[in-house]
This record gives structure tokens, sequence and C-alpha cells, in this order.
């Protein structure tokens, strides 16, 4: 599976733009309190004239970051849309998955292409799809059958090149047998 370079960092999920586990918002009996709370705290954390005791190095924030993780987590709908795109996005932090992009609202991503699983070479020997890529690399986009099951329920893989920043968005239909 191709991926960024790990140079890359990753941008802030929501999550950690509030300083918040989601496992602790599925299972707080008033979620949308600890949101609230979480919200306040990271617009005071972030803000330049009020917490004196944050270190340079950590993380500033702006004020539509924080607005805008607080509006998302705060609706369930959006939240639930956003969590399934992070399980798809190789994060960590909520135990993502394999390939598929952040909420692409939430995350840039450069030279985003859009094309069918059908349109990709199937390399029978090593089991991989794969696709050029712009940069030069022949097989710049590879995925495998793992992928595609991991993002079955999605029915589609963003996968990164593996020498550049462009990504490759694969759409898939899963057939039941």
């Amino acid at each position: 599976m191709a991926s960024p370079k790990p140079s890359i960092p990753a941008p802030a999920t929501h999550y950690a733009i509030l300083s918040i586990s989601p496992s602790l918002l599925t299972t707080a009996p008033n979620p949308s309190s600890l949101l609230k709370q979480a919200y306040h705290r990271a617009l005071l954390h972030n803000h330049p004239d009020k917490d004196k005791s944050r270190q340079q190095s950590a993380p500033l924030y702006t004020i539509d970051q924080i607005s805008t993780a607080y509006r998302t987590l705060s609706d369930p709908a959006a939240r639930s849309a956003y969590d399934a795109s992070l399980r798809l996005s190789n994060n960590p932090s909520i135990g993502g998955g394999i390939g598929a992009g952040e909420n692409q609202d939430a995350t840039f991503r450069t030279g985003v292409e859009s094309v069918d699983l059908d349109d990709l070479s199937y390399d029978e020997g090593t089991a991989t799809w794969s696709r050029s890529c712009r940069c030069g690399n022949e097989q710049g986009f590879a995925l495998k059958e793992v992928d595609l099951e991991e993002a079955a329920e999605a029915g589609e893989l963003v996968v990164g090149c593996s020498d550049c920043s462009l990504w490759l968005r694969v759409h898939f239909a899963v057939l039941e047998e």
C-alpha cells in the first residue's frame, strides 16, 4: 500500500484540536457538555494573549479550526461521517484503516483524482492494483485486496503516491457471492 512521505506531518484531527478523545465522547453521559468544555478550553489555550503557560512548540490552532471542530463533533450526523472518514484515513487516533482521506472538508489533499478500480492495472503475480503517477513513478498508486476489504463499506479508497504528494480516489463496488 502506497502512503505519503513520512516526513509530511498529518493534519490535526478535530479531536486533537479540541484535545478530546473519541472514545470519551462515545462513553460520556453528556457529550454535548463535554464538547462545550473542550471548545472553551481550546479557545483559551490557543488565544495568543490568554494562555501564558503554553509552550512555543505546542501547535496553535485558529478560531476557524476550533469552531469547525466543535461544529462537526457537536452534530451527531456530521460526527458520524467524520469518524467514518478518519477510520479510512490511516489515522491512529480513531483506529484508522488504510487509505481513504479524512473528512475532505477538513483535510486538503494535493491533486486528488477520482477513478474507478477498473481503470487501474492488476498484476496477478503480486495481487496488486496500480497506476502510474504524473511524478514519473510507474506504480505510484498501489493497493491490494486487503486495502479494498478494509474500505468495503465506504466503496472508495484514497491512495497516496509513494513518491509525491498526489492522491488517487479509487471507487469500487463489493459484489456479494
